[in-house]
């Protein structure tokens, strides 16, 4: 079994945290999502994980030679021009064979079992398998009573019994390439009314179990707060012991206060009478003596002084 993790992404609702760190290396309870990721796809028995970069491709490329698991080969596919999320699998098609594949979107968190999706996938022989969620934000991909995919929100004269979101997590056909430009930038929804315009089978199939994206700062820490408070089943494993987590050579320094939780990434400091309510710091970041820093993620190596609430500093 072979997978696509799509990292090359500029992640631009999280700046300016993206300015110096990929979205994929966002930590969540100070691991990566993009490690998330693997250790759950090994689990899974992936042989090969493939992972696109482009932007900050030295910092993903870094970790992976740091970080890999045993047991799983890793690929790069590297695009000197960002390519998206139909071009960039269609770029590494040689690194991931002529089987079908699972894609996962680095940015996502979720609970449930993708390689669900590629068994139905080959039961159906459908050319894409989407795990889908109900999310109102995003509900554009319409469905039919037996979960086959009509189209997307946006075409003319499409209507649906159901509409759901496409959660970032796919089970996709090689012949799914045959729907995309030979080359350069096109996208997965690109691909997919091309596929369902030549009547191909493309399945939408609900997620069980927990979903989130985290495209901005307030997810992150909405994100943290639930995981520290009340973490879903199967993210336990992320779950705090208490209301602070240290990351290596992270410090609370004494004399510095802490409500609700506050998650120290490495070598991050929070000074003697420093006040963090619902905070993330990421590795290097410092809280001044005195500062109040609340419902905030502070990027790599930030000072922090005075009052900071909200968002994100970097």
């Amino acid at each position: 079994m072979r997978a696509m993790i799509l990292a090359a992404g500029y992640g631009t609702r999280l700046r300016p945290l993206t300015d110096k760190r990929p979205k994929c290396l966002m930590p969540v309870m100070n691991r990566p999502l993009l490690g998330l990721w693997l250790g759950r796809l090994a689990s899974w028995g992936v042989a090969r994980a493939v992972v696109n970069t482009h932007h900050l491709a030295d910092m993903v490329q870094a970790y992976l030679r740091e970080q890999s698991p045993h047991d799983m080969e890793i690929a790069l596919s590297h695009e000197p021009e960002i390519l998206g999320t139909g071009g960039g699998p269609l770029a590494a098609r040689e690194l991931l064979g002529p089987e079908p594949f699972l894609l996962v979107n680095a940015d996502v968190l979720a609970t449930a079992r993708v390689p669900e999706l590629l068994h139905r996938l080959e039961a159906q022989d459908a050319v894409a398998v989407l795990g889908l969620v109900d999310e109102t934000r995003f509900n554009t991909v319409a469905l039919d009573e037996a979960g086959q995919v009509l189209g997307f929100k946006g075409q003319e004269g499409l209507s649906a019994p159901r509409w759901l979101t496409y959660s970032g997590l796919a089970a996709l056909s090689p012949r799914f390439f045959d729907y995309l430009p030979p080359s350069g930038y096109s996208t997965l929804v690109q691909g997919l009314k091309a596929a369902i315009a030549a009547g191909e089978t493309v399945l939408g199939q609900p997620l069980e179990g927990f979903w989130d994206e985290l495209g901005t700062p307030e997810r992150l820490i909405m994100l943290h707060r639930g995981l520290a408070q009340s973490p879903p089943e199967g993210l336990r494993g992320l779950s705090p012991e208490g209301p602070v987590l240290l990351g290596p050579g992270a410090r609370l320094e004494s004399g510095a206060q802490v409500k609700g939780f506050a998650v120290l990434g490495a070598g991050a400091v929070a000074e003697a009478g420093a006040f963090l309510n619902e905070v993330v710091l990421l590795p290097g970041a410092r809280v001044a003596a005195g500062a109040v820093v609340e419902q905030a993620v502070l990027g790599d190596g930030f000072f922090a002084s005075g009052r900071l609430q909200g968002g994100a500093y970097a």
